[in-house]
Parts: C-alpha cells; structure tokens; sequence
C-alpha cells in the first residue's frame, strides 16, 4: 500500500509539474487550457475505473474475510 501511495504521489507531481510547465510557456491562452481539460479528462478516465475497482476488490476481500470466521 505504501508503495502504490508513493507511486500516486510521484505520478501527480510529475502531472502537475507538467501543467504549470504548460502555463509558464507562450502557448496562446486558448491552447493551455484546451490541452490541460483533454488531459485532466485523459486521466479521469485512466484513474477512476482502476480506483473503483481496487475499492470492489477490497471489498469483496473483506466480505470473504468475513464470511470464513
């Protein structure tokens, strides 16, 4: 779990990092923010199913823990 923590955390600084590297730059105003919601939406689409299943499976887990007692 720690590592998976450490992993989410290095990949958001790396994304954020990005992003502001996109602000600083003379890119029209227009493109910036086009190109920063394709890539929030990108990896809303990535995260959330992958989030949404490992919560099923812990779930599921913790039933079956149960459910052995």
């Amino acid at each position: 779990m720690r590592k998976t923590l450490i992993r989410f955390g290095l990949l958001l600084t790396l994304v954020i990092g990005a992003h502001v590297a996109l602000w600083q730059s003379g890119a029209p105003q227009d493109m910036k923010l086009r190109l920063t919601l394709i890539n929030a939406a990108a990896w809303a689409v990535i995260l959330l199913p992958a989030i949404g299943v490992g919560l099923w499976l812990k779930a599921h887990r913790q039933r079956r823990d149960v459910s052995k007692e």
